[in-house]
């Protein structure tokens, strides 16, 4: 007599072998199980989608708006800053490779800085009689570049409250922006006949040894009208380890403390490490670790692109670019960032939402391939969500440009990629700010290329420019 077959408890798994397809299937009833995925879970829709451009010049090469700033005042006036230089778009001087991220060498060097613009309509017009000067190599000695670098005692350093809604916090990362030899950075090209527009990245020649120049942050007390003269120059723990802090998002505690986030190289590796500042952003001192990077140390390997935002529950979060990979993830701190949680990843191969089989977006002449996600910026909205902005470089049908994803739940899940703007023409561009207007729709600005009429154009011929797009989420 044979036994019976004990009855299992286990959900039935159906299992089809395809030796056409040489996988195995296995097919779950998934409605009896909770769901445990953090990214890709839904998708979100993008409605009433405008674009505009913020600055364009034909003879200037305009980029990298998280290397500048956003500013919403909240009464219809907006500041955006970005980095900028002089270029001869007819040759592809400045933009050739290996100079297209170089803003420190002679020529283009001189004419480089950062340019700060306004609009007093949420977005919608950016005067030109509004523009001013963060910082602007044009004319500034060797000897006024380290006037204005040196330290001074705070007693000589202009009193402003950083409390006030006037008040304007600008990070810049020093390798990338002064003249060299204060400019510059390690040599990872050969460097060309004529030494002075040796490319660099990495090192600051006059500022100190090490894996990453320091950053020096300015302030301003009038919504950026004016900037302090003298900066505040801000460096890793370990002796030669540097600090890059971009303007991604900084925080200020009901204490009047102010929070940053960058990275630095301590204890031999590449760490993302958040700085904090007792006097309103004069002085700043390394508080703690938010992530280590444990692969061997080179100039990409690093956590990057890194800003901290307060959520609605009081904690933390830290929002960065983790290299290699270009993986755009977050971490949280519960105790005011004295330590912070391991990391959480924001996109996933499940979060692709664009075409597979379609014909990739026109592109440029010697366009070369970028990440598939690039230079995130985070923004917690007015109803407690949260939104990652960020570039795709990769050329794919109707995807190549600015998207992102959004979090209903404060970070526990995160959606499908959205595309806001996906008809990038070449590789360089991105690096998007956000911010949200009164209505609750929202304001994306980054730079791009545009395909012109007629017949393609290489790559280095197109023109950097600083675009703007509106958009809500549904």
């Amino acid at each position: 007599m044979g036994m019976r077959r004990r009855a299992s408890a286990t959900p039935s798994v159906f299992i089809r072998g395809s030796s056409r397809l040489g996988a195995t299937h296995i097919l779950h009833n998934m409605a009896e199980y909770p769901i445990r995925k953090r990214v890709g879970v839904k998708r979100v829709g993008v409605r009433d989608v405008g674009h505009i451009k913020v600055f364009y010049d034909k003879d200037i090469y305009a980029s990298h708006p998280n290397r500048g700033g956003i500013w919403n005042f909240g009464d219809g006036e907006i500041a955006v800053a970005h980095r900028l230089k002089r270029v001869d778009y007819s040759t592809g001087e400045g933009i050739k490779s290996p100079y297209y991220h170089d803003f420190c060498h002679s020529p283009w060097g001189d004419e480089s800085g950062i340019l700060l613009h306004r609009s007093y309509d949420n977005g919608q017009t950016w005067p030109e009689a509004e523009r001013v000067w963060i910082w602007h190599n044009k004319d500034l000695t060797l000897d006024e570049t380290l006037k204005r670098l040196r330290p001074v005692d705070v007693t000589q350093r202009q009193r402003i409250d950083m409390g006030s809604p006037d008040a304007m916090l600008h990070f810049n990362y020093a390798g990338e922006h002064l003249k060299f030899p204060f400019g510059g950075l390690d040599e990872t090209h050969d460097p060309p006949a004529d030494p002075s527009k040796a490319f660099h990245f990495g090192k600051v020649s006059h500022l100190g040894p090490g894996d990453n120049p320091p950053t020096f942050s300015m302030r301003s007390p009038d919504r950026g009208r004016t900037w302090e003269h003298h900066v505040s120059m801000i460096n890793g723990p370990d002796k030669g380890g540097g600090c890059q802090i971009v303007n991604l998002g900084y925080v200020r505690f009901d204490s009047g403390i102010l929070g940053a986030l960058g990275h630095t190289k301590r204890l031999g590796q590449q760490v993302a490490a958040f700085y904090i500042s007792y006097d309103n952003g004069m002085t700043w001192r390394f508080l703690s670790e938010v992530a280590r990077q444990p692969e061997p140390v080179t100039t990409y390997t690093r956590f990057t692109y890194n800003g901290v935002h307060m959520l609605p529950d009081g904690r933390l979060m830290a929002c960065m670019l983790k290299m290699p990979g270009n993986q755009p993830c977050v971490a949280y701190s519960e105790d005011d960032g004295m330590s912070w949680s391991g990391l959480h990843f924001v996109v996933g191969p499940g979060s692709w939402d664009c075409g597979l089989l379609g014909e990739p977006s026109p592109r440029a002449l010697e366009d070369m391939e970028g990440p598939i996600h690039r230079s995130p910026h985070a923004l917690v909205t007015s109803t407690g969500r949260i939104i990652v902005v960020f570039a795709r470089r990769w050329s794919v049908e109707g995807g190549r440009g600015i998207l992102g994803v959004v979090s209903d739940d404060l970070g526990e899940t995160w959606s499908k990629e959205f595309v806001v703007r996906g008809d990038q023409y070449a590789w360089d561009g991105g690096y998007p700010l956000i911010t949200e207007l009164p209505d609750g729709s929202f304001f994306v600005v980054y730079y791009f290329t545009e395909k012109p009429p007629g017949a393609d154009i290489p790559s280095w011929s197109c023109v950097r420019h600083i675009a703007g797009s509106f958009f809500r989420l549904e």
